[in-house]
C-alpha cells in the first residue's frame, strides 16, 4: 500500500499504538478489502493473518451444533484473527463476514512474529493492545452470556478448576472459550 493511502489511517494507527512510530508495522502489514457479506475467517478453517478494522463493519459468529450463534461486530479500530497466532493454532475460532466494505490492515503471523523479534517497543505496544482487548472481550461474555439456540444459559464453569477435574463435561461457549484460551 502507497503512503498516499496509509495516510489515511494513521491518526487511528497511531492512537491504537500510541505512537507516531508506525513504519515498522507498516512495512509488514499488507492492504486488504472486503465487500458487503464476504467471508474473512471461516471456524475452525486455516489462517495465517491477524487483521485490524481500519474501516468498516464485520460480523461474528460460531456454529454450534447446526445452528449459528452471533457472539457481535467487529467495528474500525479492533482486531480479529489474533487468537489463532496465540493459541499457535492458526486455525480460526469463529467466522468473520463483512457488513458492509471494510478496508482492514492484514498482518501475517510471520511478520507479526519479525515484528517481535526486531522492533520490540512496537511490537510491546501492539502485543498490549491485542491483549487488553482479549480482557474486555471475555469480559464481555461473562457479563452478557450467550444462549444456545433453545434458549439455555451457556455456562463458562469454574475454569480456575482445571478442565479434567470438572465434574462433568461443558458443551457450547465454554469449548469456544478453551479454545480461544488455547485449553484443551
Amino acid at each position: 500500500m502507497n503512503d498516499d493511502v496509509w495516510a489515511e489511517y494513521r491518526g487511528l494507527l497511531a492512537d491504537l499504538l500510541g505512537t507516531d512510530d508506525l513504519e515498522p508495522l507498516l512495512e509488514r502489514a499488507v492492504p486488504f478489502a472486503l465487500g458487503v457479506g464476504q467471508v474473512l475467517l471461516k471456524d475452525s478453517e486455516p489462517t495465517d493473518s491477524m487483521y485490524l478494522v481500519l474501516d468498516g463493519r464485520l460480523e461474528v459468529h460460531v456454529e454450534l451444533d447446526g445452528h449459528t450463534i452471533r457472539l457481535g461486530e467487529i467495528e474500525t479500530g479492533n482486531w480479529v484473527g489474533e487468537v489463532a497466532y496465540y493459541t499457535r493454532c492458526d486455525t480460526s475460532c469463529s467466522t468473520v463476514i463483512a457488513l458492509q466494505s471494510s478496508t482492514l490492515l492484514r498482518l501475517p503471523f510471520v511478520a507479526y512474529t519479525d515484528l517481535i523479534r526486531s522492533q520490540a517497543e512496537v511490537a510491546c505496544r501492539l502485543s498490549h493492545v491485542l491483549i487488553a482487548m482479549q480482557v474486555q472481550r471475555l469480559r464481555a461474555t461473562v457479563n452478557d452470556p450467550v444462549l444456545d439456540p433453545e434458549g439455555r444459559l451457556l455456562m463458562l464453569g469454574d475454569l480456575s478448576i482445571p478442565i479434567d477435574q470438572q465434574p462433568h463435561h461443558h458443551g457450547g461457549l465454554l469449548d469456544f472459550i478453551r479454545k480461544l484460551m488455547g485449553m484443551r
